[in-house]
Formats: structure tokens, sequence, C-alpha cells
């Protein structure tokens, strides 16, 4: 499974292939970046946010420069319909394709196999804890998964839910050097944004991408996307 772009590339591609199509403005509406923000946050892969902005401006001959990118969002999630139908894969006639490993299985499967190394707590009693707590993590989400379906909002907030509150706890076990060195590291990365984003949008990119490197910090990366 590939890691997701980092957020500064993903928000600087899409904004440059954006107002590159667009050929009017110098930047991004607050309620561009928003949108550009749950994109990101929903896990759609930048190559597929590209595609579907490009073909958004395919059959425009004189494309508004007041377009906002909000008119590419069906073309966006057009396009990540597409790329999920093609990694689940078409079944020959008269067979029945196999079931593809949902995000929510990967995700339980995941949490259950995980144990933090030791020499990345602040208290390697600690890790007893963590691995107890990923399980718990894991057979609520496998609860969720029977009771909802994946795609629905409200499961996916459940699960994010869930997922936080597992950050929180590796967050706290965090030595105090890593856990400044990874805010450091991202608020140092997301700079660049910081006067250009609407304040809610930053702040809530730079939280979201905390959780993501303490995550991969804990050998947790691919599953907190």
């Amino acid at each position: 499974m590939n890691a997701p772009a980092p957020p500064d590339h993903y928000f600087r591609a899409v904004e440059r292939a954006f107002l590159g199509l667009r050929a009017g403005g110098l930047v991004l509406s607050p309620a561009d970046w928003d949108l550009v923000c749950r994109w990101e946050e929903r896990g759609i892969p930048l190559d597929v946010v590209l595609s579907g902005i490009r073909a958004a401006f395919a059959g425009k001959i004189r494309p508004s420069s007041r377009m906002p990118l909000g008119e590419c969002s069906r073309a966006v999630e057009a396009a990540f319909e597409a790329r999920r139908v093609q990694r689940t894969g078409a079944a020959a006639p008269g067979e029945t394709a196999p079931e593809a490993e949902s995000g929510l299985e990967r995700l339980v499967n995941g949490l259950r196999s995980w144990s933090p190394g030791e020499a990345r707590l602040a208290n390697p009693e600690a890790a007893g804890d963590l691995v107890a707590a990923a399980r718990e993590a894991a057979a609520r989400i496998e609860r969720l998964g029977k009771c909802n379906n994946e795609a629905s909002a409200s499961a996916g907030d459940t699960v994010q839910a869930i997922e936080n509150n597992l950050v929180i706890r590796l967050q706290a076990a965090l030595p105090d050097a890593a856990r400044e060195a990874i805010e450091t590291e991202v608020r140092n990365r997301l700079a660049p944004y910081r006067t250009r984003m609407p304040e809610s949008t930053w702040r809530k990119t730079f939280d979201r991408s905390v959780r993501r490197r303490v995550g991969e910090f804990f050998g947790l990366g691919p599953f907190f996307q």
C-alpha cells in the first residue's frame, strides 16, 4: 500500500493544477482550500484528484477566471469511483469476482498484528497497554463494519473517533523529544499555507498531519491516512 502524498505536496500540486487550468486568479479561495483538505482527509489519491480536475476542464472552451474548485467535485468523485472499481476488478462471465479486502478489514488486521517498539516509548512498560488498546480498537471497528455500510458518513465518523482515541494514547506515550520533533516537522512543512488557508482548515490539516506522523512513528502509517 503506497503511503499518501505529504500534505504540502498534495496541496501544492492541486493548487498549481487548478490555477494553471483556470488561467486566472493567483490563490485559492477559503472554500477551495477546505475542499482540498476534505479530499486529502478522505484519502483520495493525488493522481485521482488531478485527473478529475483535468476532466472537469476538458469540456470548457474558455473557463471563467472565477470558477471555483467545487465545479471539479463531480469529476473528482467519478475518477475516485473509477479507481475503486478498477482495484476491485471485474469478474469473468459466469464467475463471481473475489471480494477485495476492504479498508476496514485492512485497518482491523493491521491493528491486531501491531505492537510498539519499546525503544520508541517514553515508558517501555506502557507497551502492553498500547497493544491492548490497539486490539480493542480493532474489535470495535470490526463490530462497526458488521453493523454499518463502510461508505456511510456515520460509519466513517465513528471509525475516525476510534482511531483518534488510539492516537491520543500513542501521543501520550511519545518521548517529549519525539513529540516536539514531529510537531515542528509538520509545522514547518505546512508553514507556506499558514496565511493562505482559513485558520480552521490549517489547524485541521496540522492536527491530521501530526496524527499521521505519530502513526508512522509507531509503525502504523498505512492505517492512519
